[in-house]
């Protein structure tokens, strides 16, 4: 029967044994190798299985258990059969019995496995808890949670659940409290007499505040009219002032929600009770705004365009089988006519006559498709249902929606009266006009000179000037009423025009930098990206360094070169696989041939790599040959052998399988990537990897499926089977950065991300200024943002899904003229250009990241003016681009080139993590613990290989060979046949060291041979 202690440990989901073991924790109560080797060094065999159930444990419990009477029978007898004991139940019961040599080897096993005692690890997980609470607000069973699933990551012995729950009472009541206090020393005495006036409930009935919460739906006019008051009676409490913004949000809806409550108007405590009523109104201030909003956008989409879009719809499918065949009718008259006219060519002489027609003939030949009247009736016909040539298509649906104009004057009154928006540059003359509405829709006369044109965009000018029957100079001042507030709400949605106060319809570029900041420092920032302040200055530069590129193309093509696809593309030469050159083969001759374990620790020797490995406190090591260790960690993890495969108890304490698990703890996220950036800068100092000019950086994903179910993968989100393993590489094939993604994002945007956190250009002195990646949606407005960043994006053919050209003016390029019909707007960038710089200052800064500023740009999943601006920005470049890819075949083959180093990482990756049910191809359970040291190997790998290619290029150029900088830089740095990946490792450098072979006699130097390799990898 289990003790009240015990069912406590259960209902709250804590690791207990009461409920048996699950199925699948039973292989982690398995005894490795190296625990049999420690249990065997205990005498006794009660001694020993007491000691082998206390290692197996706390891997389920995460604690030790000193009361073997706890034990459950099976996991007992399942460590017994694994010593071969044949009656394991009364050993453990004769180990129990010695209580002082149980808790002595619980202390034992702790220190050797690695655990820290709670005692140690306790201020650590308070911390953590602070930062929790920091941030949002959590329940006792959700906080517990995160606690229990915070030790067991970080090997922290977990304490009795009675200690944890203090310490969850302890710290939400402090988060809390402090949460409170901050907001309660933002009311005046004023607005706290107010709250309590809001907090009275009479006779059970419920507050004042809580009868502003309820929400008003609908789409009407009424609907509308009754959610602004709504908004402003919550307004008009006299909260508005309140600055909240240094609360978490999630703190405040937690506040706001036990506002709302019944039982807060009966706390004694006023601080609590005016901090929640304080959160709460501040909320309902966000929330009424939302609510009333989304009904205006409902009222507005419904009644103004989707309505009367149905009808056009519906109108249209109606006449379409009268029309289509008037259609018909007037094109073959048409065309007959034409003919008849056309001119006459003499077969004999070439000689060109006019046919001789007169009015008789014409009529004639028309009355053998139908009566003149017929015809004239089918082409009035048609001009009723199709558009005029200076309209479009919406006029009919424009139209229509002039009958829903008594909606409309209802409406305008009640946007304009509450000034409840604000406008970005884009959106000023549309705020603007609306504002104007009222005061022209109430005129006796309404001219041209009286509104602003300019909103007047395709059918809307027929409409509002060019209606029949009006007045000479004068407006139709419904049709005008209506393409205000359509032009108000798109540039609504767009959040040109935004709502203050609002978090839905708010303005999306609240992020950037401030205002005050970027004014104050604009000029140094832009001095520090390189870009000029006015758009004229950029736009002129970009212009001459275009038609510069357009020029020499265009001259260079020969006549009847296939340029352009039949749909108007420019056709791009396919990817050749590059031969592999007399000098690659002589590499392979002299590479030094060594075991992996070699490769690792002679890199790591080189770098200093052991001291970015720290313990969990991040305090160093204290051991000796800690290069052997982490070399052991390094191969067991990263060839996905496990460190049993790797351990020996033969004379180096440095490899026992204890130590070697003891160690493994130090390879974390930050510090695995410490010794990525130690492996990186080591290779960048090597004179066989300098470049002068820029250099490149890729970035590619391994996207992985997750089967169901596999609870412990924190990266996905919920409902999520998706995720990308994302990894960048220099041009010198190092891994830059490495990181576990959910689902597939952008790989370009990725790249920015990295390399702007890096910031290599101004710390190494070496440029990754350009990056290699496909964009993913949005192309051209990813080639502006990774461009005006101070990167060239440069994807591969492959990876540009448009290979359509751009012009920014008129000029003709006669090569090049049926790929050459579309022009950039480079008004759309002068409009928008000051917004562009400040969202590009404000990723450079770090404010905003690219993914975040790729939404600031669209809005469902369509560019807003903003994208669409820069967008024509990134089609200058991706212009620019897709040219010197079409002409330059050294251009094209170093992105190429930097492009397949992923596909031959790949191969050596494959070749490395070798063990059974390796993570390539498919996602196999602990695959993200393993592709950081899988990735540490790698770079090994890669160094190593740029270390001694770069000596064998020294020592043939010491003998007289002429190998020229370019060739030795295309030298393959994932090589690896000369490494042994396999059989038994040994931890040591050999005695006599590693060095070159000599080569076998071979051709001069300046041969190749095509032997189908890729010249990356997989010999």
């Amino acid at each position: 029967m289990e003790s009240t202690e015990e069912e406590h440990e259960r209902l709250a989901g804590y690791p207990t044994f009461v409920d048996g073991i699950p199925e699948s924790d039973w292989p982690r109560l398995h005894l490795s190798e190296g625990d049999l080797q420690r249990v065997r060094r205990k005498k006794s065999p009660h001694t020993q299985l007491g000691y082998a159930v206390q290692i197996v444990v706390p891997r389920f419990l995460g604690r030790a258990q000193t009361d073997m009477s706890r034990i459950p029978k099976d996991l007992v007898e399942h460590v017994g059969g694994q010593l071969g004991m044949a009656d394991p139940l009364v050993a453990i019961r004769r180990y129990g019995e010695h209580g002082d040599t149980v808790r002595a080897h619980a202390r034992e096993i702790e220190r050797e496995d690695g655990w820290t005692s709670f005692g140690e690890g306790r201020r650590r997980l308070e911390q953590q808890i602070e930062h929790w609470l920091e941030n949002a607000p959590a329940g006792p069973r959700a906080l517990r949670a995160k606690m229990l699933g915070w030790l067991l990551e970080q090997r922290i012995m977990l304490p009795a659940l009675s200690t944890l729950d203090a310490l969850v009472g302890k710290h939400r009541t402090t988060a809390e409290e402090h949460v409170i206090a901050t907001l309660y020393r933002k009311v005046t005495p004023a607005q706290i007499h107010v709250i309590d006036q809001l907090m009275e409930s009479l006779e059970g009935r419920p507050s004042q505040l809580s009868s502003l919460r309820g929400r008003i739906d609908g789409d009407s006019v009424s609907s509308l009219e009754r959610a602004l008051r709504r908004a402003e009676d919550i307004a008009g409490l006299g909260f508005a002032d309140v600055d909240v913004s240094d609360i978490p949000e999630r703190w405040l809806a937690f506040l706001a929600g036990r506002a709302m409550t019944a039982k807060v108007a009966r706390v004694k405590e006023h601080t609590t009770k005016h901090a929640a009523a304080l959160a709460a109104i501040k909320r309902l201030e966000k929330s009424a705004l939302n609510d009333a909003i989304d009904i205006l956008d409902r009222l507005i989409t419904g009644r103004f365009i989707n309505k009367p879009k149905r009808w056009a719809e519906k109108e249209l499918l109606r006449a379409y089988p009268k029309f289509a065949a008037n259609s018909a009718l007037v094109a073959e008259a048409i065309l007959a006519v034409l003919k008849s006219v056309a001119e006459q060519v003499d077969t004999e002489t070439g000689e060109i006559s006019d046919p001789h027609t007169d009015t008789a003939s014409t009529r004639a030949l028309l009355e053998t498709h139908a009566d003149r009247h017929a015809l004239a009736e089918a082409a009035k016909n048609l001009l009723t249902h199709v558009p005029a040539r200076d309209s479009d298509v919406d006029e009919a649906r424009r139209t229509k929606a002039l009958e829903q104009y008594p909606t409309l004057r209802k409406l305008v009154p009640l946007l304009v009266s509450r000034r409840l928006f604000g406008a970005n540059p884009p959106g000023r003359r549309a705020l603007t006009a609306l504002y104007d509405l009222p005061r022209l829709m109430e005129a006796d006369h309404v001219r041209d000179g009286d509104i602003d044109t300019e909103l007047l965009k395709g059918s809307w000018r027929r409409l509002v000037l060019g209606t029949p029957g009006t007045e000479p100079s004068s407006i139709n001042r419904q049709a005008y009423a209506m393409c205000v507030v359509e032009t108000f709400h798109q540039r609504l949605c767009a959040r040109d025009i935004y709502v203050v106060g609002s978090s839905r319809w708010g303005n999306p570029k609240a992020a950037l930098l401030p205002r005050e900041t970027w004014a104050r420092e604009r000029l140094s920032r832009l001095a520090g990206l390189g870009l000029p302040e006015d758009a004229d200055t950029y736009l002129a530069r970009a212009r001459e360094e275009l038609h510069a590129v357009f020029d020499r193309v265009d001259s260079r093509v020969p006549d009847g070169a296939q340029v352009v696809s039949p749909d108007g593309r420019l056709v791009l030469a396919k990817a050749v696989a590059p031969r592999t050159s007399a000098l690659s083969r002589k590499m392979d001759e002299m590479l030094p041939r060594a075991e992996l374990p070699e490769v690792i620790l002679y890199v790591l020797n080189h770098i200093g790599g052991t001291a970015a490995f720290t313990t969990a406190t991040g305090e160093p090591f204290a051991y000796t040959e800690l290069e052997a260790s982490v070399a052991a960690v390094m191969v067991g993890l990263g060839c996905n052998v496990g460190l049993a495969a790797v351990a020996s108890d033969r004379g180096k304490k440095a490899l026992t399988l204890e130590h070697l698990e003891r160690i493994s703890h130090g390879f974390r996220p930050e510090t695995i990537e410490a010794c990525n950036k130690l492996m990186v800068e080591a290779g960048n100092a090597i004179p066989l990897t300098r470049h002068n000019g820029q250099q490149l950086a890729s970035v590619d994903g391994i996207h992985f499926t997750i089967p169901a179910p596999q609870p412990h993968l924190r990266i996905a989100p919920q409902g999520s089977t998706d995720i990308s393993w994302m990894t960048v590489l220099t041009e010198q094939a190092m891994q830059l950065s490495g990181r576990m993604v959910s689902g597939k994002p952008s790989a370009a945007l990725e790249a920015l991300g990295v390399l702007a956190a890096h910031r290599p250009p101004r710390r190494s002195g070496i440029p990754y200024a350009a990056i290699v990646a496909e964009a993913g949606t949005h192309e051209d407005i990813v080639f502006g943002l990774l461009n005006l960043c101070g990167y060239a994006y440069q994807p591969t053919t492959n990876q540009i899904a448009d290979h359509r050209l751009w012009r920014m003016d008129s000029t003709a390029y006669p090569h090049l003229r049926d790929v050459t019909r579309r022009i950039i707007n480079v008004d759309l960038i002068s409009e928008y250009w000051d917004d562009i710089l400040h969202l590009i200052a404000s990723i450079h800064h770090g404010a905003v990241s690219p993914d975040d500023a790729l939404r600031i740009l669209t809005h469902h999943g369509k560019p807003n003016r903003m994208g669409a601006a820069l967008a024509a920005v990134g089609r200058i470049w991706k212009t620019h681009h897709l040219l010197n890819l079409y002409d330059s075949p050294e251009y094209r083959r170093g992105i190429e080139t930097q492009s397949r180093l992923h596909q031959a990482r790949h191969k050596l990756a494959k070749r490395i993590c070798h063990g059974i049910d390796g993570p390539y191809p498919e996602y196999q359970p602990g695959l993200e613990n393993n592709l950081g040291p899988l990735g540490l190997v790698l770079n090994a790998v890669t160094l190593f290989n740029t270390i001694w290619i770069h000596k064998i290029v020294e020592k043939m150029r010491a003998q007289g060979r002429d190998i020229p900088d370019s060739e030795a830089r295309q030298l393959d740095l994932l090589r690896f046949d000369h490494i042994n990946m396999r059989g038994r490792f040994h931890f040591e450098l050999r005695a006599e060291g590693i060095a070159i072979r000599e080569p076998d006699p071979e051709p001069a130097l300046g041969e190749a041979v095509a032997d189908g390799s890729d010249g990356l990898g997989g010999r």
